[in-house]
């Protein structure tokens, strides 16, 4: 993981100066692990070329700007992503407030046609009224003709 954070307060040309500290930082400690490591393995110590610690820490700078701009990049599609979410969601909240709305207005609508089919149901049922046997008494069934 690198030094570097993901948002910088700092002028662009600082930015490059605090990369190219860091990755200097960086190459000296490869350098003094690989002198570590062959110090512990009895072997003799790397052979350091000056003119290549140039090239490693362009290398490394290049390694840890790269790894910003993906950084950033994953920020940008975070964020963008969370935004149409929210968009999203704010555009799905509308749409079921609208359609509550429109239910009720619809309900309103019909209350007299439901007044009117219910008072005309209720006064059919006065008019026909179902003769009631007495209690108690029973009613044969008729009688049939038996068929063999």
């Amino acid at each position: 993981s690198s030094g570097i954070n993901a948002e910088w307060p700092l002028r662009p040309g600082d930015k490059f100066k605090l990369i190219l500290t860091d990755a200097e930082n960086r190459v000296l400690k490869m350098m003094e692990d690989k002198r570590k490591e062959a110090k512990c393995k009895s072997l003799p110590p790397p052979v350091e070329d000056p003119s290549k610690f140039g090239h490693l820490v362009n290398v490394m700078a290049s390694k840890q700007l790269a790894d910003y701009e993906i950084r950033r990049g994953d920020k940008d599609k975070k964020e963008q992503q969370e935004k149409k979410r929210e968009s999203d969601a704010a555009e799905e909240s509308a749409k079921r407030l609208k359609k509550l709305e429109d239910d009720k207005k619809k309900w309103e609508e019909s209350r007299e046609e439901r007044v009117t089919t219910w008072k005309d149901f209720q006064n059919k049922g006065e008019k026909k009224k179902k003769k009631r046997h007495m209690l108690g008494t029973f009613k044969p069934p008729k009688p049939r003709l038996e068929e063999r």
